[in-house]
């Protein structure tokens, strides 16, 4: 007994994270913000807070800058102490992947417990009146008026999906490479809550990962009989129900949204795409597109630029980029999105991140959706760039998986 709680002593923190750090919360607020004094000692504690100087070597030049410019102090302050605490949440992240014992024990636990959520969130869609205890109702796209979208408790379903994706590619490279138990169970309880979220940002970035993941290595794959058997069916199965989807229900909500998709008509895609990097643009523009607006002045300087563009009248607290890439274009402009990018792909070398198929799958997956979706502070995101930079699941690494591969 004493073992198992020594195992599960941080499984309160990643429920914490994963299902509740929003509940009851303003927008924006998170339990992990306010945790943040708790996180420092822990990490004074662990002897890692004197990586504290990195954060401020990064953000007082931009300060000055901003300053120079002109800024609303106050919004900035605000939105500065907000980004220290993300940092200060990144480095726990760090040296928690550096002392746990029992991540697969926790993926296990959260895996169990969400599907648990997901049954009970089933139920729930069928009482209109209880639905948006964990479904997100609202307008999706051209035809799909007030469509249900499962978000659990989260503020909205691209974000749940995204706390997902760590859990995902975990149980998906373990169901390809081992022979993993009740894997057709496992499957659909990983990918059922992917799909009523209806995030396409998510799946077909999971989609993408994979293809991009296995190709250079594809013959090594194949090489084993059972791994082309059901590659092969899997293929032909998806191949068959889209068929026959397409002729019996043409007008299907997933059919019609990747049509709005290619015909620019998808409003949500559309705003986190091309809008946000159109609207960053304007936005940096109005200051510096070299240095960016600054933290904080967004809301400030974009409800004007928001209302020409899109022709209507936003409120302030409307006014967001739902774009990681274009957001920190506008806060941080080109000099910021050139550390954004030297940091991910220094640490990608630096930390071996080919070397391991889950960490280079996480790796291409957040590379990818950084320039379709989530948001500058985005703690979600962060937890699977600290991942594709850690040493986990070693039992993934590249070498042992492409020698039991030709065995």
């Amino acid at each position: 007994m004493a073992n198992l709680i020594r195992i599960n002593k941080y499984l309160p923190f990643a429920i914490l994270y994963f299902f509740l750090n929003s509940v009851f919360l303003p927008l924006g607020l998170l339990y992990t913000t306010i945790l943040t004094p708790f996180f420092l000692i822990w990490l004074y504690r662990q002897n890692k807070i004197k990586y504290w100087w990195v954060f401020f070597i990064l953000t007082i030049p931009f300060a000055y800058i901003h300053y120079r410019q002109g800024i609303d102090s106050y919004y900035y302050f605000k939105s500065y102490v907000l980004l220290f605490t993300v940092f200060v949440f990144i480095l726990t992240m760090i040296r928690f992947l550096q002392i746990t014992t029992s991540l697969r024990t926790i993926f296990r636990q959260l895996l169990k417990i969400n599907f648990f959520l997901v049954c009970i969130a089933s139920i729930l869609f069928f009482i209109p009146s209880a639905r948006g205890l964990m479904w997100s109702v609202y307008d999706v796209s051209t035809g799909l008026i007030q469509f249900p979208r499962f978000s659990l408790f989260t503020y909205e379903p691209s974000y749940y999906s995204t706390l997902l994706i760590p859990l995902a590619f975990y149980y998906y490279l373990k169901i390809i490479f081992f022979r993993y138990p009740n894997a057709g169970y496992i499957f659909f309880m990983v990918s059922f809550p992917l799909i009523i979220s209806f995030s396409l940002g998510a799946i077909l970035g999971t989609a993408i990962s994979f293809g991009i993941l296995f190709f250079p290595d594809i013959r090594s794959f194949f090489m084993k009989k059972n791994v082309a058997v059901y590659a092969f069916t899997a293929a032909l199965f998806i191949i068959a129900a889209a068929i026959i989807v397409y002729y019996l229900y043409p007008d299907n909500p997933l059919y019609l949204r990747i049509r709005n998709i290619f015909s620019g008509k998808d409003t949500s895609f559309k705003g986190r795409s091309s809008d946000s990097f159109t609207l960053a643009w304007r936005v940096a523009r109005e200051k510096s597109i070299y240095f960016g607006i600054g933290l904080g002045q967004l809301k400030l300087i974009g409800v004007q630029i928001w209302n020409d563009f899109y022709n209507t009248v936003f409120n302030v607290n409307a006014i967001t980029i739902p774009n990681a890439v274009a957001e920190t274009f506008a806060i941080y402009g080109i000099a910021g999105l050139v550390i954004r990018f030297s940091l991910e792909w220094y640490f990608f070398f630096r930390t071996k991140t080919y070397s391991n198929y889950y960490r280079l799958g996480l790796f291409i997956f957040i590379f990818i959706y950084q320039f379709t979706g989530s948001y500058f502070f985005n703690i979600a995101e962060y937890v699977i760039w600290t991942l594709a930079f850690s040493q986990v699941f070693e039992e993934f690494n590249r070498k042992n998986i492409l020698k039991k591969s030709r065995i």
